[in-house]
């Protein structure tokens, strides 16, 4: 790691550190509070969400969308949605603070319920955000889902929304044969039925330019948090080459030895 780069990652240790410690407090009065996290990776129209959803079912964990999280707290016009909304209004990116926050706020309310282990999907999105992540999460495993570039852009190029229904729909049907040593790809398409095909709407940024753009500036950002949780040991790649039949079985069985490890030892820290 560059010198700079360590500089920045502890200045964001250093400045989350009694935040993060008063944060604790609220958790729980054990010595380490933070609850046990799994985090999902990957670039725009890899599947993040719909692995994510299916993993955390799967495992008995939480599933944390942190997007979602933003949404409903400007929906319900919290103190801190207003402060979300105030941003966004002014055409400013949100603030690390708030979207920890939120986060934090979601962790104690879970585990109120009962709730200390969770999968997040979408966040951190940078090494700043993971080093900040770290004051007051537990995380256990970084699983970056990879596809190659050429599926993603037709991916992204083939989602549709029914306007009716509201379901996500994918009418690309991708075939690349395998080459240079990587496996052939073959993901079907996800049509929709019949009564939706009138309502189905494309995203408007949804073109080739700009999803390009988008892939490159998550590849600028996505390779300091890769580093970040590979030298912690943490970092899980996982190529994706096959739709969800083929894909979601063979992602569960690669993560069971993690996911398992993880719950024994959970529960045996638990008091007798």
């Amino acid at each position: 790691m560059s010198l700079a780069r360590s500089r920045v990652l502890q200045a964001a240790r250093g400045a989350w550190q009694l935040q993060a410690a008063r944060w604790q407090s609220g958790l729980s009065s054990s010595p380490d509070a933070r609850p046990e996290t799994f985090v999902f990776l990957g670039p725009p129209g890899v599947g993040k969400g719909t692995y994510s959803t299916r993993v955390a079912d799967y495992f008995g964990l939480q599933h944390i969308a942190s997007g979602d999280l933003v949404r409903d707290e400007m929906r319900k016009g919290t103190e801190i949605g207003k402060e979300m909304e105030e941003c966004v209004n002014k055409g400013n990116l949100l603030p690390d603070s708030l979207i920890l926050r939120v986060i934090r706020e979601h962790f104690m309310k879970a585990h109120s319920e009962g709730t200390d282990r969770f999968l997040l999907d979408g966040f951190p999105r940078t090494a700043e955000q993971a080093a900040a992540l770290e004051q007051i999460a537990d995380v256990k495993l970084a699983v970056n889902l990879g596809l190659r570039e050429e599926v993603l852009v037709e991916k992204c190029l083939g989602r549709r929304l029914c306007r009716k229904c509201g379901k996500n729909y994918n009418v690309a049907d991708i075939y690349l044969p395998a080459s240079n040593g990587r496996p052939e790809i073959v993901m079907p398409p996800l049509n929709p039925p019949a009564e939706c095909l009138q309502h189905m709407e494309q995203r408007a940024d949804d073109t080739e330019p700009v999803i390009r753009r988008r892939l490159e500036v998550y590849k600028t950002a996505a390779q300091p948090v890769e580093q970040f949780y590979e030298e912690r040991d943490q970092l899980l790649n996982f190529e994706i080459t096959g739709g969800i039949p083929q894909t979601l079985p063979r992602l569960l069985d690669v993560l069971k030895p993690s996911m398992e490890a993880q719950q024994s030892a959970s529960s045996a820290a638990q008091p007798a």
